[in-house]
């Protein structure tokens, strides 16, 4: 195969200051706190360009998390994931000033946004960057979300799903509510658009419409944004290979991985009649690169001894929704078992069950880890040695690229895209050049 014909590594940026999936991130002298400042975001987007990743994208959520009786004050005081959260429309139309080719994500609820005005945001980021914009797809899964919306609880999983199949079907009616050749702009004819080539949503039998259309915007120079989603319960899964071209993926080994990744494709081709080529599978993962191996496991020893137990374990019972403290000495998946449900979220607590249980963790030893990396995949060495976990990932077919979620900003970026780039590069599996301007043209390489 030439150098021309080899699959190519996918690598995205996902961003969610002030903690990433590190807890101490905030209080770290290595990291950068000036995360309310334009400047964080546009300094990001051109270090990840610079490496040639096809995607930053930006997590959200539409509430403080609470605790068990409604209140955000252990959130707040020990600066926890989801105390703060920009507004993601917002932060990609910045960092798309800012840079010429890295894809753009904006995350958005189906629960919550109203299906044109996703559509219309969305697009309009896609024309105004020239075609690199992304939808990750979420559909909320928290009581306070739900109330900051007028609501009074979120709808359980399987509703919530069949709520989200409709809107991202709406969604892509709106954007497809014109045809390519439907803006005209004909001076000479006084002809601005073809009226008969702009059409409303069609009407689905026995569903009222979400909206009626038409969108006020034209196919954007990558025809419509991309579309990404991180669904990990068996109905996730399903929705995934339904609408999915990027799929944020969380495997705790080389064969969930991989069971995973042919699981999806295997659903979008039966279920749905889709191309499985046509999807990317990226699993996320806590990269911790040193000079050395010795140094990288030095620079974990180090992030790991500024975790305060009593704070993770604080963390810990307020994600489960504890009404007492939790023992830290207990099975951890005696607790978590306890305490199924709190969440929201089925596949993000089946990790936690499943991880817990292969490990043995003690209630302790969960909250710890959750504290530093909520049991990501962690891949510590020097940047040959990252290099070599990614390779094999990649070619053994557990991933079809990686979601890199720092440990600090923005220097765990720097030190991915100054060392471990080069050396995937070296190796013949990354690009050296944007092949395309598109956020869909990099994903097809």
């Amino acid at each position: 195969m030439n150098d021309a014909m080899m699959r190519r590594m996918h690598l995205v940026g996902m961003v969610n200051p002030p903690t990433s999936q590190y807890a101490e991130n905030w209080r770290n002298p290595l990291g950068r706190a000036d995360w309310l400042r334009a400047s964080f975001y546009t300094d990001l987007g051109r270090t990840l360009e610079r490496g040639l990743f096809d995607m930053i994208f930006f997590a959200d959520a539409l509430a403080v998390p609470e605790a068990a009786d409604g209140s955000y004050d252990t959130t707040l005081l020990t600066g926890g994931k989801g105390s703060i959260y920009l507004d993601p429309i917002a932060t990609i139309s910045l960092v798309a000033g800012a840079t010429s080719r890295i894809g753009l994500g904006a995350t958005l609820s189906t629960s919550f946004v109203p299906p044109y005005t996703i559509a219309r945001q969305l697009l309009t980021v896609d024309h105004l960057s020239g075609g690199r914009a992304a939808w990750n797809i979420v559909t909320s899964t928290t009581d306070a979300e739900a109330r900051n919306m007028g609501r009074e609880s979120i709808a359980n999983p399987v509703d919530r799903y069949d709520v989200a199949d409709r809107v991202v079907g709406t969604v892509r009616d709106l954007w497809r509510s014109w045809n390519p050749d439907g803006l005209v702009l004909d001076r000479d004819g006084r002809r601005f658009a073809d009226p008969a080539k702009v059409h409303r949503v069609p009407a689905r039998e026995g569903e009222d419409p979400l909206s009626r259309g038409p969108l006020t915007l034209p196919p954007s120079p990558q025809g419509h944004p991309v579309l990404m989603q991180a669904g990990s319960s068996s109905r996730g899964r399903d929705f995934a290979a339904r609408w999915a071209e990027v799929i944020f993926a969380i495997g705790d080994s080389e064969e969930q991985m991989r069971d995973f990744r042919t699981e999806v494709h295997e659903r979008a081709a039966r279920d749905h009649g889709r191309d499985k080529n046509s999807i990317r599978v990226l699993q996320g993962m806590q990269p911790i690169v040193g000079w050395t191996d010795a140094d990288a496991a030095e620079k974990l020893a180090r992030l790991r001894s500024q975790i305060s137990l009593e704070d993770a374990l604080v963390k810990l019972g307020r994600l489960l929704h504890a009404a007492e403290p939790l023992d830290p000495r207990a099975a951890a998946v005696e607790v978590l078992a306890a305490h199924r449900g709190a969440t929201g979220s089925v596949g993000f607590e089946d990790m936690l069950a499943s991880v817990s249980a292969r490990r043995r963790y003690t209630v302790a030893d969960l909250a710890i880890e959750q504290s530093m990396n909520q049991l990501h995949p962690q891949f510590v060495g020097s940047a040959e040695s990252v290099a070599d976990q990614l390779e094999h990932l990649f070619r053994s077919g557990a991933a079809d690229g990686f979601i890199v979620m720092p440990a600090l900003y923005h220097s765990s970026f720097e030190e991915f895209v100054d060392g471990v780039v080069p050396e995937l590069q070296r190796r013949g599996i990354f690009r050296t050049r944007y092949a395309g301007d598109t956020l869909r043209e990099h994903l097809r390489e």
